[in-house]
């Protein structure tokens, strides 16, 4: 209470009066409590005194909860510490008797504290080892110790441990102690396993290497119930855990598998080998699957020879040699997994050799000499499938090809052994391919599975049937990816269509039904849509009819381009958007079909009707079409016109006449407004000519009409 009082009379709070407390009673309880704990470890005082007094002490000084517990949990690890640090001076001369006594001292002093600590009620102190030995805190009992000081102190206790217990047996007090011990110093559970593998290893090991070799030696059931008791007698004598028998016993499993394996007839253990590994594998705590990879490193070729022994000549294994097979994975100890493994690998054996002779019958067959003399020197030169000596087959394709049956037989051998599976999306899976092999390059699949889509439409009846339903295994064998498989059947369907399209114009004009069928067979054949071949029979007209326009255009005539563009009409092309004639090609040809006619006359004004035949055969305008016919007369007008300049000017009046008349014929579709530019001399002169021909076959008014025309187009 006067304390209190003092405190108001000088105006302090309530957190400054406590702590100017602490700061004096602070000396004052440390020298006190650390009196009396001093007392415990020597034995002079018992925990409940030392703690009497250092309560007592605590009130008379009024130290609040707080910086008690600080102080008390400082005091506890220097009164810790000072065991500990006797002991490491021990440890460094490598004194292990004084070692072991110290750290037994240790442990008691550490009860001795916890027994004060639980005086005080505080939880804060219950988990004694995380708050007072905490290796990574240097203010801890151990924190002045190095990780390997630690580790040595540990070493030590654990082997005299050994040393000092009856018969050379972890009692339970002495496994009591080491764990103790290695709270005390801080030492994890994987270092205090790693310490008890090195210091009692060497017992497991010997009675393991005893219980193998025995067991595989000779194998009675007795002889592993007394094995079995040797290995649960170590493991139980020194407390090691199970996974490091489990560590220990899948070596050991190893070696017994090896020794088995050297004792097996023909590779394959008898039953009592068998049993012998199965003993290993039980005593050694191992799970079935732990033995897989020995299993498969020393009895994986005897699997895989038997796969191969049932696959006989033919290559493919048989309903009634399945089941013994799967009996030989069982008895060899191989996983599922593993003997699917090596069923794919004996696949893959049978498999090669016959890829690489279809692939070579294939270049034989179709290359020349030289092409072939590239292709082995993986220079393919120029496209084999369109220049190779099977490129002049069915339709441009090279379809006559002997390899369908042995393409067939590599087939059905994948079929028949079940090779092939479908995964968790209903996608097929091949899981062992040509490509993925080596067998072939990715050109050679492509030629490969082209020349098979081929042989298999130009083939009729059961036997073509046959084929088209290999088709997507073939594909799957040679291991092309979807978007390739349909890139070439759409080649394939593009050249059948552009062959058959281009001889049946080039012969009958156009196509028929027979034809039409014949497209329609091939489009269902390559599992193609209508649009599909729509577009496709498009793109053939139009790559025909492309190729036809450049070869007229090279020597246009009228007749030609009409007949060309009436064959367009018929087949319901237009010429620039399916043909994709350009409009000065267009224009071009309008100018190639008129032209002559108008020169010669035989394109009049009389007749002048064609003209709309004309535009809509070509798709043109009606505007376009009149600005072209328009440019044009100007054009031959103005030709004209100079021609008939230079006859007169060398008084060749005779050869003027025919080209006047022309003119006059021009002038007819454009009420002479033939914008032409004429000295009035040579105008006068031309009209003077026109009036002085013989015309009486023509009425008087035309005559008159067409010298009106003729006077304007001269601009007299």
């Amino acid at each position: 209470e006067e304390l209190d009082q003092l405190r108001e009379i000088l105006g302090l709070s309530e957190v400054d009066a406590a702590y100017e407390i602490s700061l004096e009673a602070t000396p004052l309880f440390q020298s006190t409590a650390f009196a009396a704990l001093e007392g415990v470890l020597g034995g002079k005082k018992t925990p409940d005194e030392a703690w009497e007094i250092m309560a007592d002490r605590r009130a008379e000084l009024l130290l609040d909860e707080d910086s008690s517990k600080k102080l008390m949990k400082s005091m506890v690890m220097q009164a810790l510490g000072g065991p500990l640090e006797r002991t490491q001076k021990f440890a460094k001369v490598n004194n292990e008797a004084a070692t072991y006594d110290n750290l037994l001292e240790a442990l008691d002093a550490k009860d001795a504290l916890i027994a004060v600590l639980t005086r005080s009620g505080w939880d804060e102190f219950d988990a004694f080892e995380e708050t007072f030995c905490n290796p990574w805190d240097k203010q801890s009992a151990n924190g002045f110790l190095m990780s390997d000081e630690r580790i040595k102190l540990y070493r030590i206790f654990l082997t005299r441990s050994i040393r000092k217990s009856p018969g050379g047996v972890l009692s339970d007090d002495s496994y009591d102690q080491i764990k103790q011990v290695q709270g005390m110093l801080g030492i994890t559970d994987m270092q205090a396993e790693i310490e008890a593998r090195g210091a009692f290893g060497p017992n497991l090991l010997k009675v393991l290497d005893t219980a193998m070799n025995e067991i595989v030696a000779d194998y009675t059931e007795e002889l592993v119930k007394n094995m079995q008791k040797k290995v649960d007698s170590v493991m139980t004598n020194y407390r090691l855990s199970e996974d490091y028998l489990r560590e220990l016993g899948a070596t050991f499993y190893a070696k017994a598998v090896a020794l088995v394996s050297e004792k097996s007839p023909g590779g394959i253990p008898t039953p009592e080998l068998a049993s012998a590994l199965k003993a290993m594998r039980e005593m050694g705590k191992l799970e079935e699957e732990d033995t897989f990879p020995p299993h498969m490193e020393y009895f994986g070729r005897t699997y895989k020879k038997s796969v191969l022994e049932a696959m006989g000549t033919t290559g493919v294994i048989r309903a009634e040699f399945r089941g013994p097979l799967d009996d030989l994975r069982s008895r060899l100890g191989v996983s599922e997994k593993d003997s699917k493994a090596l069923f794919l690998d004996a696949i893959e054996e049978k498999m090669v050799p016959m890829v690489k002779w279809v692939g070579s019958e294939l270049e034989r067959t179709m290359l020349t000499q030289k092409e072939l003399s590239q292709r082995r020197k993986k220079d393919m030169g120029q496209d084999v499938f369109l220049t190779g000596k099977g490129a002049d087959g069915v339709l441009g394709l090279g379809a006559e090809i002997n390899i369908m049956s042995d393409i067939m037989e590599l087939v059905d051998f994948y079929r028949e052994n079940d090779v092939a599976y479908e995964d968790e999306d209903g996608e097929m899976v091949y899981p062992v391919t040509a490509l993925g092999t080596n067998s072939v390059d990715q050109e050679l699949a492509e030629l490969l599975y082209r020349q098979f889509i081929v042989g298999g439409f130009t083939t009729q009846g059961e036997k073509g049937a046959r084929f088209e339903d290999a088709r997507a295994t073939f594909a799957g064998i040679l291991g092309l990816e979807k978007f390739k498989e349909a890139e070439i059947k759409n080649t394939i369907a593009s050249t059948v269509y552009d062959n058959l399209i281009s001889n049946s114009l080039k012969t009958k004009g156009s196509l028929d039904q027979q034809d039409m069928m014949f497209l329609t067979n091939i489009q269902t054949k390559l599992n193609l849509s209508s649009e599909d071949g729509e577009k496709m029979m498009m793109q053939a007209q139009k790559k025909v009819l492309s190729e036809e326009v450049n070869a007229l255009m090279d020597n246009p005539t009228p007749e030609g381009i009409k007949a060309f563009r009436e064959r367009c009409n018929t087949m319901g092309v237009d010429l620039a958007e399916d043909v994709g004639i350009s409009k000065t090609r267009v224009t071009r040809m309008f100018e190639s079909e008129i032209t002559p006619g108008l020169k010669s006359g035989t394109i009049n004004v009389n007749n002048g009707g064609i003209m709309g035949e004309i535009q809509e055969s070509m798709g043109l305008e009606a505007d376009e079409c009149e600005d072209m016919f328009e440019s044009l007369l100007l054009q031959l007008a103005k030709n004209a016109m100079g021609m008939i300049s230079s006859e007169l000017l060398r008084g060749r009046d005779d050869n003027a006449v025919d080209l006047i008349k022309e003119l006059v014929r021009y002038s007819q579709f454009l009420d002479g407004e033939l914008r032409l530019s004429v000295d009035e001399a040579m105008a006068n002169q031309v009209a003077n000519l026109y009036e002085t021909l013989d015309l009486s076959d023509e009425d008087p008014a035309d005559f008159e009409a067409n010298l009106a025309l003729l006077r304007t187009a001269l601009n007299l």
